[in-house]
């Protein structure tokens, strides 16, 4: 894919939904290839060193949400996998499918942590699962997050 093409591309998208998309890419390069805090908190330095163009067209509120919730996974890295793991029934975290682990751990942390809707962020998923995911990704990823929405405190 040439470089303009992304790039009106990712224009296109707008709001916290491209935040949202930003933060899940980050997520997934680290749970490609290895999955701690410390690797989630060095992805996200690369990311802001190597993609300074693209974050100066992102909005104030964009770049707060992407930075936020960064900060806040790592913070909370294991935890939302202890928690991701108890709501898994019949499969082993690392089993799952790097794009549905990726979205359950930003899902995770915004039902969670951030306190966002679950109808909010299951529709957000749902277009990013089937972006980037099977066409089953959604449905795994939907019915693990009605358990940990049934079980949060």
């Amino acid at each position: 894919m040439n470089k303009n093409f992304e790039e009106q591309e990712k224009k296109a998208k707008g709001g916290v939904r491209l935040a949202r998309e930003e933060v899940f890419k980050i997520i997934f390069g680290v749970e490609a290839t290895s999955s701690t805090s410390e690797d989630l908190k060095q992805a996200f330095d690369i990311y802001l060193q190597n993609n300074e163009e693209f974050i100066n067209t992102l909005t104030e509120k964009q770049l707060e949400f992407i930075n936020t919730s960064i900060a806040e996974i790592i913070k909370n890295y294991d935890y939302i996998k202890d928690v991701i793991k108890e709501n898994t029934k019949n499969w082993t975290y690392e089993r799952i499918g790097v794009v549905e682990r990726t979205l359950l751990i930003e899902a995770t942390y915004e039902i969670l942590i951030k306190k966002t809707p679950i109808e909010v962020i299951a529709n957000e998923v749902v277009e990013l699962a089937k972006e980037y995911g099977n066409e089953k990704s959604y449905e795994f990823v939907n019915g693990i997050l009605a358990n940990i929405e049934k079980t949060k405190k």
